[in-house]
């Protein structure tokens, strides 16, 4: 065979692999179908709304909203754990290493680490369950200072996932939402700020306002389908290596706040996954299991002028309609 009739068969076969992509990337009918019903549900939220669907087995996806920049809140954990797990394999530490907490590291919001007494030792991996499971900011930003949010960034880069980065503690991005109410909290340590009295400042008006404000920033933002496609290389065994990525799932499904996604799903269907809150951001990201399927779901939201009651139960509602339709699928 000559050298321009192997190249020319080279390229043949380049093209019918791209067109073959393309055309099992194309959503099916019953995709399309979702479709209608989630644009349905997401014109109807009263707020604004990004979701992604992306079944990990065929890789079609759906998305409304879907390259917008969002504030992940505690959502931003996820990525945040797959650089530990990285990390743990580069040997920097060790997942069983120790860390005896101190005072100093009581910090605002979620979690119990910071109603127990110093001293504890739990290890990393210890840690890294409590900042996933129950979303607990003391462990998310002991490890975050460890292992670098500028670190944090670089791994999304490195996966190809341009709309995802990590740039603060936890403890800043609450500071960063309170001084939008109050500009005397900017720059004020945990503990100024952790025995500072009730806002009076802090009306309804002035809420919308910083909520506004701070969902503008465009810090520890990501977008609905990069998160979708991170779920998948956890759940590929593609964001570490295979055993890290079985033990991030592991940690993944023990969630303990279920309220949102998972709330009208049948019971016994797995669901592992991440919320997040701060201010106007109401937010859930995780992998649905159907009929062992597994169906990567997000679901970010802003400027919702719903209580976050309300907003959960239409995020359930949202995620059965999901369901519904891979379980009908043959």
């Amino acid at each position: 065979m000559s050298i321009r009739r192997f190249l020319c068969l080279i390229f043949l076969i380049g093209s019918l692999s791209l067109t073959a992509l393309s055309q099992s990337a194309k959503p099916s009918p019953q995709m399309e179908r979702l479709r209608a019903h989630l644009l349905e549900l997401v014109n109807a939220f009263p707020g604004t709304m990004g979701v992604a669907v992306r079944d990990i087995t065929t890789g079609q996806t759906i998305s409304i909203n879907g390259d917008r920049l969002f504030p992940m809140a505690s959502a931003y954990k996820i990525p945040i754990l797959v650089e530990i797990f990285r990390q743990a394999e580069a040997r920097k530490f060790s997942l069983d290493d120790r860390i005896q907490l101190a005072e100093s590291d009581r910090t605002l919001g979620s979690g119990i680490l910071t109603l127990m007494s110093p001293g504890l030792s739990p290890t990393i991996k210890d840690l890294a369950t409590l900042m996933i499971i129950l979303s607990d900011n003391q462990a998310t930003d002991i490890l975050l200072n460890k292992v670098g949010a500028e670190n944090v960034t670089a791994t999304m880069r490195s996966l190809g996932l341009k709309n995802i980065r990590v740039d603060r503690t936890t403890f800043e991005m609450i500071r960063d939402y309170l001084a939008l109410m109050d500009t005397s909290a900017a720059g004020k340590s945990k503990e100024h700020l952790m025995n500072r009295p009730r806002l009076d400042t802090a009306t309804p008006e002035r809420v919308a306002q910083a909520d506004a404000a701070f969902a503008k920033i465009e810090k520890d933002v990501a977008s609905p389908l990069d998160m979708a496609l991170l779920l998948e290389k956890i759940v590929k065994g593609e964001a570490a290596s295979e055993a890290s990525c079985r033990q991030m799932m592991t940690i993944l499904n023990r969630q303990q706040f279920n309220q949102r996604l998972p709330r009208y799903l049948p019971e016994g269907t797995g669901f592992a996954h991440k919320t997040g809150t701060i201010g106007s951001t109401t937010n859930d990201a995780g992998v649905m299991f159907v009929r062992g399927n597994p169906i990567a779901l997000v679901v970010f939201t802003v400027d919702k002028r719903a209580g976050r009651g309300e907003v959960e139960e239409q995020m359930g509602r949202l995620a059965r309609v999901v369901y519904d339709l891979f379980d009908t699928v043959k």
